[in-house]
Order: structure tokens, then C-alpha cells, then sequence
């Protein structure tokens, strides 16, 4: 887990190491980046990431946290009628930012992507209606999360194959059979 001061030098040690692991991935495989080459990318001292993370992969779930969260602050700051549907903001950003997505798929730590977008959907205004339940609540945002991670995981084993409007197409087709079949009452 990370955990990060909220001091104007942690902050940007936190930014040196999230910007120079992005820069290393762009250029080699997450497994077979260490603490080592993030240090010299970022220029940050190996005591200055310990101090913020425990292991490479917080790095990924600080930028996954900070994905989910960009993501829904747009949609809640968005009026109703404009909105449009979640699931397909939700999928335009991890297309846009597969960067970070397909390592996570790579290193089978999807586990990350699914505690992340867990997390932040705290945020949603339009969950607030089963807040009152908080059984309800969990059970919702576990399906919803299950969906959605499982969808990005599949389009990237794919190799990202199909365009937005296939996946889309796709998933739409699926839930109409899974009603269909009586395995989604």
C-alpha cells in the first residue's frame, strides 16, 4: 500500500516516481523493472520511495486510485442528462491509459485494478441511494467491479483487438444473454 505525506516535497517526490515509472514502462516490460532503475529515472533516493510505497506495484495502484478518480469526479461533475453511461466513461479512460492497465493484466495483479476501482466508487453520486444499506452497497459495487475489471482484463488479453464501440457491442450482447439464460435475474 502507499502511503503518502500530504507535504509539498512528498507530493512531488510521489509525481518523480509515478512520471519516471510510466516512463519505464513505456520502454520495458513492469516485471522486469526495479526499485533501481525507478530511483535513477525518477532521481528520487530509494529511502524517498520507501517512505511513499512498499514495492513497485503501490506505484500502480496509486495511478489506478488516481485513474478511478479522475474518471468519476468528470461524471459526478457532469449534469445527469449529460452524463451519459459510466461503464463506457470508465472504459474510454483505461483505453486511453492502457499504460498502466497492461501491466497489471501482465503480472496477473488485476487484483489492484478491482481493490482500486472498489475504493473509488465511494465517489459516485449515483450510489448514494443504497448508501442507507450498506450490505446492499457492497454486493452492488462488488458485481459492478467484478463486470468492469473482468471486461478490461479480457480486451487486453485480446491485445486491445477490438475498438471501444466492439467491446461495448460486445458487452451489451452478453448481459442480453446472461438475462436471457436467467443467470443475471
Amino acid at each position: 500500500m502507499y502511503h503518502i505525506k500530504r507535504d509539498k516535497r512528498a507530493l512531488a517526490s510521489v509525481e518523480l516516481i509515478c512520471a519516471g515509472l510510466l516512463r519505464l514502462m513505456a520502454r520495458k516490460p513492469f516485471e522486469k523493472i526495479t526499485i533501481t532503475d525507478l530511483q535513477k529515472e525518477s532521481t528520487v533516493s530509494r529511502s524517498t520511495f520507501y517512505r511513499n510505497f512498499d514495492c513497485l506495484e503501490d506505484v500502480l495502484e496509486l495511478l489506478c486510485d488516481r485513474g478511478f478518480q479522475a474518471i468519476f469526479d468528470t461524471y459526478n461533475t457532469q449534469p445527469p442528462e449529460t452524463r451519459g453511461r459510466l461503464s463506457v466513461a470508465v472504459f474510454r479512460y483505461w483505453c486511453k491509459n492502457s499504460g498502466i492497465l497492461e501491466p497489471l493484466v501482465a503480472i496477473h495483479r488485476t487484483d489492484i485494478l478491482f481493490s482500486s476501482l472498489r475504493r473509488c466508487a465511494a465517489q459516485l453520486d449515483s450510489l448514494q441511494f443504497l448508501a442507507a444499506d450498506p450490505v446492499q452497497y457492497d454486493y452492488f459495487v462488488s458485481m459492478i467491479t467484478s463486470v468492469m475489471v473482468g471486461i478490461l482484463v479480457t480486451w487486453t488479453e485480446h491485445g486491445k483487438a477490438e475498438s471501444e464501440e466492439k467491446v461495448l457491442e460486445i458487452v451489451k450482447t452478453a448481459f442480453a444473454a446472461a438475462v436471457s439464460l436467467g443467470i443475471i435475474i
